[in-house]
């Protein structure tokens, strides 16, 4: 069965929720994106299992950027069918700055997320980033 335009909308939305509740600091609203064992993939970075990452590592984000860490996500398109579906999109993070012309571009990536449907909605259940500028993340990012 391949995706309705009400499942490609409800993907479409998890992952742009994740810009805003992440760049926001709403972390339970967070963690109920992702699935209840989510992977984290950032080649030549790490891949990460522990379910609570994504969180720790806004958290840790809102902190070393007091609270200007920004995400946009633009290229999206979406593929998949029935109950499994994949968000392929251009992730750019941006350092916001306290004051204008203080913005900058942080990193950008090729991402996948690969998302699953629950009895909850559309969930992600994999991300999988692909730098374009290579980087180090100390302890994980978090």
């Amino acid at each position: 069965m391949s995706l309705s335009i009400a499942d490609k909308i409800e993907i479409s939305e998890l992952v742009h929720k994740f810009c805003h509740l992440s760049d926001y600091c709403d972390y339970a609203g967070l963690k109920a994106l992702y699935t209840d064992n989510p992977r984290h993939i950032i080649e030549g970075v790490g891949t990460y299992d522990d379910p609570d990452w994504s969180v720790e590592h806004a958290r840790w984000s809102e902190k070393v950027t007091e609270g200007k860490n920004r995400h946009v996500v633009t290229n999206l398109w979406i593929e998949g069918d029935g109950d499994q579906a994949d968000a392929h999109y251009f992730l750019i993070n941006i350092f916001a700055g306290h004051r204008p012309m203080e913005p900058k571009l942080v990193t950008t990536f090729r991402a996948r997320d690969g998302v699953v449907r629950t009895a909850q909605g559309w969930r992600i259940a994999e991300r999988h980033l692909v730098p374009d500028q290579p980087f180090e993340m100390e302890g994980g990012g978090v």
